[in-house]
Order: structure tokens, then C-alpha cells, then sequence
């Protein structure tokens, strides 16, 4: 009879440190648990953080201050009938003629366009910034739009260097703007 009963309390503890291992979350080889599952998201959402789209300036021309100057905008999805909210915010003396927002939805080939017009009291190169929200993820794109005779500068390659620590630092120039 004591036999049968240590039998039975090594079964009673062996269940109990199953039960107590699959409540902590812990897992056994070829089973997952849900803590595993939060953390495989977790590292799924870590890498890839904008809006899975791709803005291309199609045409622009060059204009004159005070003239109205259309750009047309590409927007390439990785799948068709993509719901994109576009907003179009610009540089100080660059003004948006058209609505500054924009509902579009991306076709059966993944591409939408849209032609926003803009214009500018002075000569100059000024940014229109395009926002692209696409199931909650935002993506920030930064079209230059050149006004009469001004001349987009290059800017800078920048420097690298290493931090006291060993860490690679890339050192870029500020962007200057004159208004």
C-alpha cells in the first residue's frame, strides 16, 4: 500500500507541475503557448512600422511665383482596392491650392494617383510633405517643387565615424532653409 501511494503522489506532483507550467505560460517542445505568440507579434510590428506604400512624383513642370503648378503622385500598394488617406502639408511659401486631404483607394493593379496643385509667392525649391496613412500605419514623403529659376542644392553624403563605445554614427548635415 505505501508503494501504491508514493505511485500515486509522484503522479499527483507530476500533474501538478504540468498544470502549474502550462498556467505560467511555460511551453514543452512542439507546443506553443500564448506568451510566445505575443512575443513573435511584438517582433513582427518591431520591424516594419510605415504605411506599406510606395509615393513616386509622376509629373511636374517648372513655374513661375504665383502660377499654379499641378503634381502628379503615384501611389503603389503591395494589393489592389487599398483604402489610402493621403494629407499634403507644405513648406512656409508654398501654398496647397487644391484640398490638402485626400480618400483614395489603389486599383486593381495597386496604384491610385492624385494631382494636388500648389503655388508660391517666390522663387525657390520648397517640399511638399505627402502623408499616406494605410491601416493605421503612416508613411512621410518629401517631394521638392522647384519655383522659377532656383537650383535644388545637393546636400551632403555626410561623415562616418565611431563613438568611444565602437558604435557607428553617421553625422548629416542640417538642412538649411531660407525664407
Amino acid at each position: 500500500m505505501k508503494n501504491l501511494t508514493i505511485v500515486l503522489s509522484n503522479g499527483l506532483l507530476a500533474f501538478a507541475t504540468i498544470a502549474c507550467s502550462a498556467q505560467a505560460g511555460v511551453t514543452t517542445p512542439g507546443h506553443d503557448s500564448n506568451a510566445d505568440q505575443v512575443s513573435s507579434a511584438k517582433r513582427q510590428h518591431a520591424g516594419k512600422v510605415t504605411a506599406p506604400v510606395t509615393v513616386e512624383l509622376v509629373s511636374s513642370d517648372k513655374t513661375g511665383k504665383k502660377a499654379t503648378l499641378p503634381l502628379m503622385l503615384r501611389f503603389k500598394t503591395d494589393r489592389p482596392n487599398v483604402p489610402l488617406r493621403v494629407e499634403y502639408r507644405a513648406d512656409a511659401g508654398l501654398f496647397i491650392v487644391t484640398a490638402s486631404n485626400a480618400a483614395l483607394v489603389s486599383g486593381q493593379d495597386g496604384v491610385a494617383t492624385d494631382t494636388p496643385n500648389v503655388r508660391a509667392a517666390v522663387d525657390g525649391v520648397y517640399h511638399l510633405n505627402v502623408f499616406v496613412t494605410v491601416d493605421d500605419r503612416t508613411r512621410a514623403v518629401s517631394i521638392p517643387v522647384i519655383v522659377g529659376n532656383a537650383k535644388q542644392v545637393r546636400k551632403s553624403a555626410g561623415k562616418a565615424m565611431q563613438t568611444p563605445q565602437g558604435e557607428s554614427l553617421m553625422i548629416l548635415p542640417a538642412q538649411e532653409s531660407t525664407h
